[in-house]
């Protein structure tokens, strides 16, 4: 007899939530393929938690026949991560599909047995799937998502390593979601470790001890879709693939002090749209010579070199008891784009609060 009860509506509304928001990120016009890849992700996660909830609404014991249906992309959770990370982050992509053969494995081992007469699929189950297949596609699974986890945080570390080499605010593209996702993504795979280690310990256990982990996988699945929709329409600052080429040895920190003493003179950092590529235009040099030149003369990034700048600038309008202009103004008047951008560059440059600083003076 089908009945949906407590354990099985529970998983229901969090998988049809995610596919919700999923079918929402599908659609989204910004960083369409970014969100196109995390809208699969949500629907391969969405898909694990299926059985359990037509397995506690007694469809197995209605129609036995439904073992072995296909619903199982554990294989898919990891390039798709991993998908979402760098395309997010505007890194270039070699060929996708190779990345899915594991998942295509994944999936012929259920659907080549789904067809088969019941009394051989429990046969089967027996004497391979269950001791042998089912064991073995779990630990790809966590091979894959510990590989490809680690790809997509050293995506995001790239990403944020570029983002402070070559724009001022930096702070309003950290992408700080990716990181809070891959971490999420991480404690989820720990806790399903664990499950899967005690149901190697204790055989006996049934699908009924299973339910707190896909309780978590269907929260796993809502809190992907409402973060991922909630920075869907985030317009991040994509890298420029640039030629690096060979330098020969100069004077870098005589060449730093030219860059910042024409900066200076032209008061290139007050400009909000400045970039590093930008801002090597104007100073009639490449990215190359400029990295290099704050990096190796000044010791510091593009980044710290503009948003410093602007700071003192700040702090000087501050200290004068009769600029009355107000704080956010003076931010954007030295060339900041965002609170949160100047509100941190103040804090590192200044050791406190731009409040602070004006009660000081």
């Amino acid at each position: 007899m089908i009945a949906f009860g407590v354990l099985s509506i529970t998983l229901l509304l969090g998988c049809v939530q995610g596919l919700v928001l999923a079918g929402l990120l599908w659609a989204a016009p910004v960083n369409r393929a970014a969100n196109r890849w995390l809208a699969l992700l949500i629907v391969a996660v969405a898909a694990l938690i299926v059985p359990y909830i037509i397995g506690f609404a007694g469809f197995y014991d209605a129609w036995p026949w439904l073992s072995f249906a296909p619903f199982r992309y554990t294989l898919a959770f990891g390039p798709l991560l991993w998908l979402y990370a760098v395309t997010l982050t505007g890194r270039p992509l070699a060929l996708v599909w190779p990345h899915f053969l594991a998942v295509l494995v994944e999936f012929l081992a259920e659907a080549l047995v789904f067809p088969l007469p019941l009394a051989t699929k429990d046969w089967w189950d027996t004497v391979a799937h269950a001791p042998i297949i089912a064991p073995a596609l779990n630990v790809a699974a966590f091979v894959s998502l510990a590989v490809y986890g680690r790809l997509a945080w050293a995506a995001w570390a790239d990403y944020r390593r570029w983002l402070n080499e070559n724009v001022t605010d930096a702070a309003d593209f950290d992408a700080l979601w990716l990181r809070n996702f891959l971490l999420a993504l991480g404690l989820v795979a720990c806790v399903w470790l664990g499950f899967f280690i005690a149901n190697l310990v204790d055989p006996t256990r049934n699908y009924f001890d299973q339910f707190w982990l896909y309780v978590l996988f269907s929260g796993l699945v809502i809190w992907l879709g409402v973060e991922g929709w909630r920075h869907a329409g985030m317009r991040y600052p994509l890298p420029v693939v640039v030629a690096l080429e060979v330098v020969a040895a100069k004077d870098w920190a005589a060449m730093g002090a030219r860059f910042e003493a024409e900066i200076e003179a032209q008061r290139l950092w007050q400009d909000p749209d400045v970039t590093a590529a930008s801002l090597a235009r104007a100073l009639g040099t490449n990215g190359n010579y400029l990295a290099r030149a704050f990096g190796e003369g000044l010791g510091a990034n593009f980044n710290t070199v503009i948003n410093r700048r602007r700071v003192r600038e700040v702090q000087a309008w501050l200290a004068d008891p009769a600029d009355t202009r107000a704080i956010l103004t003076m931010a954007m008047d030295a060339g900041f784009r965002s609170k949160a951008s100047f509100n941190r560059a103040f804090a590192e440059f200044a050791g406190m609060t731009p409040s602070q600083a004006r009660l000081k003076s």
